[in-house]
């Protein structure tokens, strides 16, 4: 090789060096999504949010669903059917809808305190889509995650 040559390579290298380190100090200072601090939230009745998920999903895809850069935060109000803990010991929290059996589960990411059967509140938090299975006829779930209570209402 001549000197040329290796002094380009060189460069091209340092060059790279450079993008990389700037590539990790971006993704290192970047700001952590907290759904709790959002400020726009798409405000909804559980009744509302299962009925346009069962009406037209790919509407309610859309509206309620965001992706892994572009969250999409609602809040959604209704009256608590059921309070229960999963495997890990993460509180959820099921919202009445108009239909039988089918509910909106709220995965909570902050605490629910002192929250009973029949009390209205307000969740926020992130739709991640529609769960039913139609061959066995069971009415589906919309499933909200990383949950905080905003409001209660006795």
């Amino acid at each position: 090789m001549n000197r040329k040559t290796k002094k380009n390579i060189i460069i091209i290298t340092l060059l790279l060096l450079v993008c990389a380190a700037a590539v990790v100090y971006y993704l290192y200072n970047k700001k952590h999504f907290s759904v709790e601090n959002s400020e726009a939230a798409t405000a909804v009745t559980a009744t509302a949010l299962h009925q346009t998920f069962t009406s037209d999903s790919v509407l309610a895809k859309n509206k309620f669903v965001g992706d892994e850069v572009n969250h999409k935060v609602i809040e959604v109000n209704g009256e608590v059917a059921e309070i229960k803990k999963d495997q890990q010991g993460i509180t959820i929290i099921l919202l009445k809808t108009a239909t039988d059996d089918a509910f909106i589960n709220c995965t909570m990411e902050g605490k629910a305190g002192n929250i009973n059967t029949g009390n209205k509140i307000a969740i926020k938090g992130i739709c991640t889509g529609y769960n039913f299975d139609a061959d066995m006829g069971i009415p589906g779930d919309v499933i909200v995650t990383r949950c905080f209570i905003v409001k209660r209402n006795q």
